[in-house]
């Protein structure tokens, strides 16, 4: 009886010792190494969530989610165990060096640019995998945004100014009045903004300090009308910064926006002003 009672205690202690080992599940908010790991990976994959800074934010967010929609997961913006399969999975496939493409060119190689330019907000026309006319003006205006030579021919240098944030044109470069440089746009509108905090007196009668959309309260989470804005949209705000509309308030109706900050005292310092917020692709 001793030694059965020893095998099954080691026994539980190697499965034990197993799941501890496991990674732990990475959603907005989580902080460390193991995000930048993350979202290193994501960015190779081209799912862009911008710089490496070990911060799951809202560009990583919606990285996360871009690439379980492709890869037929649930949609949720957890990287769990299927999420790390599917990562997995994308990175041992093997791949050989990419042709450069130019005028002329037709192929599924360019229907891919093709939608990876208007992804970027390059328009380049119907995506046909013909490179026309339509889709050399898009590579030039992408190359000129990017700084880079400008030759309308997409080698490894503009393929990684598509895999990395692309700045905005000079033609459509703006500056909001606090500062800060504006990210490529879709469309922007001037909105009364407030602020709030994860507080129970700013949340009254929630005290469960999620969001609508299931995300935890904290800096970069605003609240809007969906009939303006709709939930999960990515938004850069003047004076504010990245973030990402996933709340909802009573009295958030039209184009009002309540920004959440991280303290009850910069949420009362912000007061009420009226900013520019920047729909982002």
């Amino acid at each position: 009886m001793e030694i059965i009672v020893a095998v099954v205690f080691v026994l539980a202690m190697g499965i034990g010792a197993q799941a501890a080992s496991e990674p732990r599940n990475l959603y907005w908010g989580c902080q460390g190494e193991d995000v930048a790991s993350l979202q290193t990976q994501l960015n190779s994959l081209n799912f862009n969530c911008g710089n490496i800074d070990g911060i799951f934010g809202p560009k990583t967010y919606a990285a996360v989610l871009a690439l379980q929609k492709s890869s037929g997961l649930a949609v949720d913006g957890i990287v769990g165990p299927q999420t790390r399969a599917a990562i997995a999975n994308l990175l041992a496939k093997p791949s050989s060096p990419a042709r450069n493409l130019y005028q002329g060119c037709t192929g599924d190689e360019v229907a891919e640019l093709q939608q990876k330019l208007k992804a970027a907000g390059f328009d380049c026309g119907p995506v046909d995998g013909v490179f026309g006319p339509r889709t050399h003006a898009a590579v030039v205006a992408l190359q000129k945004a990017s700084n880079i030579k400008v030759d309308g021919i997409v080698g490894p240098q503009t393929r990684e100014a598509l895999r990395n944030p692309i700045p905005k044109p000079p033609a459509e470069s703006g500056t909001p009045s606090r500062g800060g440089s504006v990210p490529r746009y879709t469309k922007v509108i001037t909105m009364v903004a407030t602020a709030y905090c994860p507080c129970n007196k700013c949340n009254y009668p929630y005290t469960d300090q999620t969001t609508h959309i299931g995300l935890p309260l904290g800096h970069g989470i605003v609240a809007v009308d969906p009939s303006v804005i709709p939930l999960g949209t990515r938004l850069y705000v003047e004076g504010y910064g990245d973030a990402i509309a996933a709340d909802t308030g009573g009295a958030i109706k039209g184009n009002r926006i309540d920004l959440c900050y991280p303290d009850h005292q910069s949420a009362l310092k912000f007061g009420i002003q009226n900013v520019k917020v920047y729909i982002l692709p």
